[in-house]
């Protein structure tokens, strides 16, 4: 099984790892590690066996048990038996019942204010931003980090991103020859934003293609909310959509 060693210890695995395992249940673990990742803020324990469990606060907020072809959910004393994404719902359900409020993943980090970030994204967060390397490179630093035990295993390669420094959404929206296929296709397409356009979930062009389900397993609450929670752009469009905007 393909893994990553962090430097204070932890073991990291690519979630698709566990494919072989949980065969056809794989997509509802891979939707539900996404859930959890964008609407809670907490802490993975990973025994890179067969166990995950989520917590913050001193709580734990749900634990996964890997079987064959299927995985079971504890949340709150419950116990749900998971074999396709049809069981989801009630684990959800159960989720926001028991979450604490030090676990809820603040509002305004899942919302996005479509006239600066049309794709749901949100480049304010961003590490990368100038605004968060102004005086230097700090945040990029933390993002070259993270963006390791977040994407990457120890077969793999990853670029250095230690001094990089991104002008943001906004002032790449102002000169043509910079900005992405999101703009761009907006602009030919005369829409203030991806919502506006019926084919936002399957186009290729809304938003980077990162989902919050592909990240390594056991990485932190501040990973998520550093290297995860500014690109879940397609999960923001959703939440938007539901609450009828």
């Amino acid at each position: 099984m393909l893994k990553l060693t962090t430097a204070d210890g932890r073991i990291l695995t690519p979630p698709g790892e566990l494919e072989p395992l949980l065969k056809g249940a794989y997509p509802a673990f891979f939707k539900l590690l996404g859930h959890i990742r964008f609407f809670y803020a907490v802490n993975e324990l990973w025994d890179v066996k067969a166990s995950l469990a989520f917590s913050a606060g001193g709580r734990e907020l749900a634990a996964i048990k890997l079987e064959d072809g299927a995985f079971s959910v504890h949340v709150a004393g419950e116990n749900f038996q998971v074999a396709d994404e049809a069981q989801l719902d009630a684990v959800f359900t159960a989720l926001q019942k028991s979450a604490t409020p030090a676990q809820r993943r603040p509002e305004k980090q899942l919302a996005a204010h479509l006239d600066k970030y049309p794709c749901g994204g949100r480049c304010d967060m961003c590490l990368i931003n100038i605004k968060h390397n102004r005086f230097g490179h700090a945040g990029s630093k933390v993002f070259n980090e993270m963006d390791r035990n977040c994407y990457y295993d120890d077969s793999q390669e990853h670029g250095d991103h230690s001094r990089a420094r991104c002008p943001g959404c906004e002032a790449k929206r102002r000169k043509p020859e910079k900005s992405c296929d999101t703009h761009k296709c907006l602009k030919e397409k005369g829409l203030a934003h991806c919502l506006a356009c019926g084919e936002w979930e399957t186009c290729g062009k809304s938003g980077n293609g990162h989902t919050p389900g592909q990240c390594n397993l056991g990485i932190t609450a501040e990973e998520v909310t550093g290297l995860i929670i500014p690109y879940c752009d397609k999960e923001r469009l959703r939440l938007l959509r539901d609450a009828g905007l």
